[in-house]
């Protein structure tokens, strides 16, 4: 016996030794990922060892029988198992579906019957040449072609699957997977070295030997079946989440690309313990019971708060082996809801503030829910509001309820918002005023499924607003009385005093015409300033250079002279007969407290601030060239009554403040250039559109 076939036969005795002992582990563990695709590989291979033990056992028979169907069976089994092998421990078994492994099985059948069967020898035949090592060696029949072309093509998609999760980095434990890859790789770079002439001695199956303590290195010292798979991409490497597995010791035995990108961008996480990437909270995570730990780490300086599941792993004894850690960063969630938890703080003080409760109505139970607010508003205790329409409606004046109804009925059939004011009488308390809002929620065939709003005590506002109508009662009366029962008498005095001066000429009789035309000043100051305080809701775009020379004709200002500045292209949006009155009154305000002549000066301020509709808030002034109001006066002339000339009734600028402050404007007096007088308004609602013909 030569010294090579003496160590082949070792090699092969002992390999085949090991794989049983591999085959038992893998027995005692096939629950776990890849047991059942590496006991298939290594049954083939066992197989093969069996046929080429066979052979070396045996050399009077250079061809034994029982040895060619084990080693073409058993090629193929080993095949078959390399590429389930591969898919399984990548995690992309799913490729390999029932049915897909089903025709695998057919090329081993086909290899037995060709074997088995005598009527089939042409198809695959055996040469013994003195050249061959071992005895024998196939021919290179089309049959056999198709067995090792076949066997081949499945060999390459089992290394392709394999190297492509190594080169691209899928999994974090790169060196289990280098091992696993030679592992399987030194048999079939045997048999290449076979192919190809280079060597003459079979050690496709001797090399097993290696195969076997590489995988044997992986399963015992990597964990190859304790650990993750190459990560199942969509699950573990792709995961958005950051996915830890810890060993027993809480070190990080891999980690996925989100986590690594996070923590590990200039270092491994592999052996780094998890309270050194998160922190001294993590180790919280290791001690508690609890499956979800909120935990707060510092990441670039700033805190990042994680909720954390954990998963503890364990062997098929129920022995624990490690724990896997799921974080989600919840930073922003956490931020948000600090921030509607204070946005809830703010709105329930402006609610208490307010008087204000909140109601949701359900039209299919006909149920309705208020808090401690509507029902404090309705007079029950907290608590005590049944929740029912009959509760309510007991509540509600008689004649405001139909009102309430008809309001809701709409607002749900029309999906309008629903609005309603009626009186509230509680069983306890006076009578108060309610508004009621709400919005209608639908599901998605558009039915409404409840009505939610609020509801605010609006007492007060209505008090305030009979009020201001019972004082506008008395100012069209007061203005009635002006213009009948004062102007009346007048106009008799009036008409004595011209026949009397037509007969007689006298400067008393000319000094009761003056007081009589003080006094029809005087009655028009108060009709307009009964008027000034109403409501401006009729308003329109105007030329506010035409107003300004409009009044300037209308104002009776003696020889007083007018400089205007404004543009024509300056219009205004304004009550115009309103403005007028404020014109005529500055015009004679100027006229009145100066010496003539006068030169009054309108124009345009120079600040400008535009709006959201586009319009723009601007002012104008209107200053003379008189002497002017002292400083400490200019705070005081626009009240009621006040005046310093003998002509004046002291109404003109308290009337010019409230129309524009009707106008959401503002007045104020100043010093002009010269020294004279100097009224600005601003806050009005200017427009650089044109009017209409010119205006």
């Amino acid at each position: 016996m030569t010294p090579d076939l003496h160590l082949l036969r070792v090699l092969l005795v002992g390999n085949f030794v090991l794989g049983l002992a591999f085959v038992y582990h893998l027995f005692d563990n096939r629950e776990r990922r890849a047991a059942t695709s590496l006991i298939v590989l290594f049954g083939g291979l066992l197989l093969w060892l069996l046929a080429d033990i066979i052979q070396v056992w045996t050399p009077a028979d250079p061809a034994p029988p029982a040895g060619i169907p084990l080693r073409m069976v058993g090629a193929d089994v080993t095949i078959i198992g390399l590429l389930l092998f591969a898919f399984a421990y990548t995690g992309r078994e799913g490729v390999m579906r029932e049915r897909a492994v089903s025709l695998l099985w057919i090329k081993p059948a086909l290899s037995l019957v060709v074997v088995l069967t005598p009527s089939l020898d042409g198809l695959l035949e055996i040469a013994t040449p003195e050249t061959a090592a071992q005895g024998y060696e196939f021919v290179a029949t089309p049959f056999f072609l198709f067995h090792v072309s076949y066997n081949w093509i499945l060999t390459a998609i089992a290394i392709a699957v394999l190297l492509r999760m190594l080169l691209k980095g899928m999994y974090g434990n790169q060196r289990q997977l280098l091992v696993v890859l030679v592992a399987v790789s030194i048999p079939i770079g045997c048999n290449v070295l076979l192919r190809l002439g280079v060597i003459r001695l079979d050690l496709t199956t001797a090399a097993f030997f290696v195969t076997a303590t590489g995988l044997m290195y992986a399963t015992f010292r990597l964990r190859l079946l304790d650990a993750l798979p190459i990560a199942r991409r969509t699950v573990f490497a792709e995961m958005a989440e950051l996915v830890f597995v810890l060993d027993e010791t809480g070190a990080i035995a891999t980690a996925n690309n989100a986590a690594t990108e996070r923590f590990g961008s200039e270092r491994d996480l592999s052996g780094t313990h998890i309270t050194a990437v998160l922190g001294s909270d993590a180790a919280a995570i290791l001690e508690t019971e609890d499956k979800k730990v909120n935990i707060v780490t510092e990441i670039g300086d700033r805190p990042r708060h994680f909720t954390v599941s954990r998963t503890t792993l364990t062997d098929n004894y129920g022995m624990v082996v490690g724990q896997l850690l799921v974080c989600r960063d919840v930073t922003e969630r956490v931020h948000r809801e600090r921030e509607l938890e204070e946005l809830n703080t703010r709105l329930e003080l402006s609610l208490s503030e307010t008087d204000t409760g909140v109601w949701e109505w359900e039209p299919d139970t006909d149920t309705i829910v208020w808090d401690e607010t509507s029902e404090r508003l309705f007079g029950y205790e907290p608590g005590a509001f049944p929740g029912t329409v009959e509760a309510f409606a007991s509540r509600v004046h008689e004649a405001d309820f139909p009102t309430v109804r008809d309001a809701v009925d709409t607002a749900v059939e029309t999906g309008a918002e629903f609005a309603a004011d009626f009186r509230v009488e509680p069983t306890d308390g006076d009578q108060r005023w309610v508004r009621a809002r709400g919005v209608v929620k639908t599901d998605d065939s558009d039915t409404a499924v409840r009505v939610i709003g609020i509801q605010t005590d609006i007492t007060d506002f209505v008090e305030r607003r009979r009020a201001l109508e019972r004082k506008n009662e008395q100012l069209d009366r007061f203005a009635g009385m002006i213009s009948h029962d004062l102007r009346n008498p007048l106009t008799v005095a009036a008409g004595r005093l011209n026949l009397a001066q037509e007969e007689f000429d006298s400067e008393d009789l000319d000094a009761v015409e003056e007081a009589h035309d003080r006094m029809e000043t005087m009655i028009g100051d108060l009709l307009t300033l009964a008027k000034t305080g109403e409501t401006i809701d009729d308003t329109e775009r105007c030329s506010l250079a035409a107003i300004a020379r409009d009044a300037w004709g209308n104002a009776d200002v003696g020889g007083c002279e007018l400089e205007a500045s404004i543009p024509e292209t300056a219009g205004i949006i304004a009550d115009r007969d309103r403005l007028l009155h404020v014109f005529e009154n500055l015009y004679r305000n100027a006229a009145d407290h100066n010496e003539t002549p006068v030169t009054v000066r309108v124009g345009l301020l120079d600040g400008r601030e535009s709006t959201a509709d586009g319009s723009q808030r601007t002012g104008f002034f209107v200053e003379d060239s008189g002497h002017g109001i002292p400083a400490e006066q200019r705070a005081t002339v626009f009240d009621e009554g006040y005046t310093t000339s003998s002509v004046g009734s002291g109404y003109g600028l308290s009337i010019v403040r409230d129309i524009v402050e009707a106008h959401g404007g503002a007045v104020r007096a100043s010093s002009g250039p010269d020294g004279g007088a100097r009224f600005e308004m601003t806050g009005l609602n200017f427009s650089t559109e044109r009017t209409a013909g010119g205006e």
